[in-house]
């Protein structure tokens, strides 16, 4: 019986009695992935946990070495050192060249700020920072692609052992149906054919998709919960002797639909799909020079012209469009700086339920908070905002529990003075609606390189009865002014942004889930 058979087979037998089935083969499939990372099952260096920092897979400049040797030769941003007998707190004071807390690893509670496995993840973060930054996924699939067309022996006999010849078909075929890469990648792990040969032959370099690697490495090591959405996207990319990876759906070239049953390839290349005639009209002008010349034959000037001008006329009314969303983005952030200023805030309509289900309010900085309190800054104290802030670490003497992590950091021009503004957290209850500032900052003193931060309490007694939102926060921002003090370059302010996550919706077996990058 061929695979198709198997295939179908399974398919007719997922009646109503299946559940138990299904749950049976989940059960399995976790139980198989556990199973291979015992032993030297998984020799492979990519496979590890994210905060295993002495097993990490090492590779020139990858994070690591530049944050080492950052801190080795110490500035504002480099991390200290501590006195302690705890091998693994000296273990990453060694591979980092500094430390990044007060207390050894061995001391910190689990259920702290920043819990031992936050630091011990630290080193994998500054490497998968910077493969993210030397990826090159689209370098990757046209090099996989170019091998399989010229029937690479070597690339085919991977992909046949892996059971992804079909699906790297499809993609030679339709660019837009080529597998996810994790399609590719977890079979490779659990066939053991991982290496860095190996992955060179797929796909040109380690380093287009090495960010990929540590993911799927560091899953593999530590599988997600059963029933998870993290296991629902891991287990659909698992090794199966009997099925094929499956390829990318089919989506349509003009507007994008992604539907497997509702688009249809184009007659003339085959490279293409469209959701129906009317699209294939729109795009035909510009697609026609790909599909002659995909069918072998000539492209006149004409059609070639043709083509380019409708490209550019389409950008054009793209930056309209862009052009158009900014300035009625202007136009909101500017009736959110009244509001604040007259005092008239509103968020309406942001309610959600509580774990007992009673419906509350919540209290959420203005989206344009950090843009709102930089120009108050700029325009009435001269202040230079420096960055935007959401806190990785908060720096001395700033009560992570307390205050909430985003932010904007400012410098007086004037004398090199660094003021800290915090924004309340999300979900906070109480207070006004609209921007809420939870403490001005300012540096105090300076105690072995290291700034220590010190709150600037409102100065309610020069409040004036007539005085409104705007006119306090410009009196709490010129107390803060008044009080911060110079502080040299050399010293370490403490301040560890590294911005916000990418956030993303990725559809599952079990729904629509928010994935964290």
């Amino acid at each position: 019986m061929g695979k198709k058979s198997r295939r179908r087979d399974n398919k007719n037998t997922a009646a109503a009695p299946s559940t138990q089935r299904g749950q049976q083969r989940h059960h399995q499939q976790f139980d198989t992935v556990v199973s291979l990372l015992t032993g030297d099952a998984l020799a492979n260096p990519y496979v590890v946990k994210r905060d295993d920092f002495r097993r990490l897979p090492r590779w020139p400049n990858d994070g690591i070495e530049q944050e080492r040797k950052k801190n080795l030769k110490g500035g504002p941003d480099s991390l200290g050192r501590i006195e302690t007998d705890d091998p693994d707190t000296i273990a990453m004071t060694e591979l980092l060249g500094g430390y990044p807390s007060k207390s050894p690893l061995c001391e910190i509670e689990p259920k702290g700020a920043w819990p031992p496995g936050f630091i011990r993840s630290l080193p994998f973060t500054f490497q998968h920072q910077v493969a993210r930054q030397q990826s090159d996924l689209s370098s990757a699939k046209t090099h996989l692609i170019e091998a399989y067309k010229r029937k690479d022996s070597d690339v085919r006999g991977i992909l046949e052992e892996i059971n992804c010849m079909h699906c790297v078909y499809k993609g030679s075929c339709d660019e837009s149906r080529f597998p996810d890469f994790q399609a590719i990648l977890v079979p490779l792990f659990q066939k053991n054919l991982a290496s860095d040969e190996n992955i060179e032959l797929l796909f040109g370099k380690v380093s287009f998709v090495r960010h990929l690697l540590l993911d799927v490495g560091s899953q593999l090591a530590d599988p997600p919960p059963l029933n998870s959405p993290a296991w629902a996207v891991l287990s659909q990319y698992l090794y199966n002797p009997e099925m094929d990876a499956a390829p990318a759906p089919k989506s349509c070239a003009e507007c994008g639909l992604v539907s497997e049953d509702s688009c249809s390839k184009c007659a003339g290349c085959k490279s293409v799909s469209y959701c129906s005639q009317d699209c294939q009209r729109k795009h035909w002008s510009i697609h026609k020079p790909d599909c002659l010349r995909a069918q072998g034959k000539k492209v006149s000037e004409k059609v070639a012209a043709k083509a380019q001008k409708e490209m550019e006329e389409r950008e054009e009314l793209e930056r309209k469009r862009n052009d158009q969303k900014r300035e009625q983005e202007t136009k909101e952030f500017m009736e959110i700086f009244t509001s604040y200023a007259q005092e008239q805030p509103k968020l309406g309509g942001h309610w959600a339920h509580d774990c007992d289900g009673k419906r509350l309010q919540i209290y959420v900085p203005s989206e344009y908070a950090d843009q709102i309190i930089g120009n108050i800054g700029k325009l009435f104290l001269d202040l230079r905002q420096v960055q935007i802030l959401s806190l990785g670490m908060y720096p001395d003497g700033i009560d992570p529990n307390r205050y909430g992590y985003r932010g904007i950091e400012f410098v007086d021009p004037s004398n090199d003075a660094h003021i800290l503004i915090l924004f309340k957290r999300l979900f906070s209850n109480g207070g006004d609606v609209g921007l809420h500032i939870d403490g001005v900052f300012v540096v105090e003193k300076v105690v072995k390189g290291r700034a220590q931060w010190v709150l600037i309490p409102e100065p309610t007694a020069s409040y004036a009865s007539d005085d409104n939102r705007l006119a306090k926060l410009v009196k709490h921002l010129k107390l803060a002014k008044e009080k911060a003090k110079r502080v040299p370059q050399t010293v370490d302010l403490g301040i560890h942004n590294p911005g916000d996550p990418n956030l993303s919706m990725m559809a599952t077996q079990f729904g629509k889930f928010v994935s964290v990058d």
